[in-house]
């Protein structure tokens, strides 16, 4: 047995006897999301007793290693397992005050237990695949129904930071300090230009040009630029992808979604999840038809998600307001296909490990699909008059 499945066996025994799972037996099963995962080993879990139904529940252990962690501002894991144990109740405090309906209050995975231990920390949660829940295919453009479903729960997790701030501004004023971080440019550095050299490589030559003149002219902006709070400060997901959000669909055809992976909380502008989302997961054909549909729509479930928490959206955030923030944080897009888009669509047995080695070891070679993905996002950049 790995140490790594001592210590998951450990705390899952211990949250059995909790539910009540006294006399029990606990089944193990790692297994792999196929390159859609790089901080964390996963298990499936099992416990079963008599006289009692079955307790499926999914367990993820840290595997990003001293050196990366040296090298990176973000608290990853810290982050998360503060968003369980405390934020989420803070959020559900709201929601329950409000009497926002139950159909309307974020769709969350069940809680259990974890494990803080630095290096070694684990988070024990409802096993969603279990229930029929099941994770885009990356390697495919979302669609309009998929991406509406996702920007209602994004609204959701935006307007709850709005009223959290203005109802506890104290506990917010602490929230923002632990999320805050500053990246250091000198450590980036080789690893940006060695970023851009690989994206203008695969960038079609006619648009070359055009990519080379934006990073000349961003090349001097602070490494924060894009993440300012702007106009309406919100705790954004960081992270708000497809592979971070899971999802099935009812009999009636309904699509339920529900977003986890809450690793990169940072108090940051709406425009930022939005912006990765759209760019980190869509093709050309979907922005042609639904990018200002899409940016609309989250303003309009973002405005009804704060009336149900009895804030005013006009005065609170302006939908011209909402449209400066956008502009302002637009090119973010052209960072997330150079940067994210080749790790998004990396084929599994060419995923990166985050156990050893440092941040270089994410500079992948772009794919085919990569590479198509990134001239689609040149030409909805050009087509948008950012390049």
């Amino acid at each position: 047995m790995s140490d790594a499945e001592q210590l998951v066996r450990d705390l899952v025994q211990k949250i059995a006897e909790e539910q009540g799972y006294g006399d029990c037996h606990i089944e193990l099963k790692s297994f792999t999301t196929g390159g859609a995962n790089y901080t964390s080993q996963l298990f499936h879990i099992t416990i079963t007793a008599p006289d009692k139904d079955d307790l499926k529940l999914f367990a993820k252990i840290a595997c990003v290693g001293e050196q990366i962690r040296k090298q990176t501002p973000f608290k990853m894991f810290e982050t998360e397992i503060y968003f369980y144990t405390e934020l989420l109740k803070h959020y559900q405090d709201l929601e329950e005050k409000h009497n926002v309906p139950k159909q309307h209050r974020l769709a969350t995975v069940k809680f259990y237990g974890c494990n803080q231990e630095y290096l070694n920390e684990i988070l024990v949660l409802e096993d969603l695949s279990s229930l029929g829940f099941d994770i885009h295919d990356r390697f495919k453009s979302f669609d309009w129904e998929y991406a509406a479903r996702s920007i209602v729960e994004l609204a959701k997790l935006h307007a709850l930071s709005i009223a959290f701030s203005k109802e506890k501004p104290e506990e917010y004023e602490v929230l923002a300090k632990f999320l805050s971080f500053e990246l250091n440019p000198e450590d980036f550095k080789p690893m940006m230009e060695n970023m851009a050299r690989s994206a203008l490589a695969v960038v079609k030559e006619e648009n070359r040009w055009r990519l080379e003149a934006h990073l000349q002219k961003m090349k001097d902006l602070k490494s924060s630029h894009y993440f300012r709070p702007l106009n309406c400060p919100v705790v954004t997901h960081g992270d708000f992808r497809p592979s971070n959000l899971m999802h099935r669909v009812h009999e009636d055809g309904r699509l339920e979604l529900v977003p986890v992976d809450y690793q990169m909380l940072k108090v940051s502008n709406p425009g930022i999840d939005l912006m990765y989302y759209i760019f980190g997961g869509s093709d050309e054909d979907f922005r042609d038809k639904h990018y200002h549909q899409l940016l609309d729509y989250y303003y309009e479930q973002l405005s009804n998600a704060l009336v149900r928490l009895d804030i005013d959206p006009v005065k609170t955030y302006p939908k011209e307001a909402f449209d400066s923030d956008i502009k302002e944080v637009e090119p973010y897009g052209i960072f997330v296909g150079m940067m994210m888009v080749p790790l998004l669509t990396v084929d599994a047995e060419n995923a990166p490990s985050m156990d050893g080695g440092d941040l270089s070891d994410f500079l992948i070679k772009p794919n085919g699909l990569a590479i198509s993905r990134l001239n689609g996002i040149i030409n909805s950049f050009i087509k948008l008059g950012v390049l």
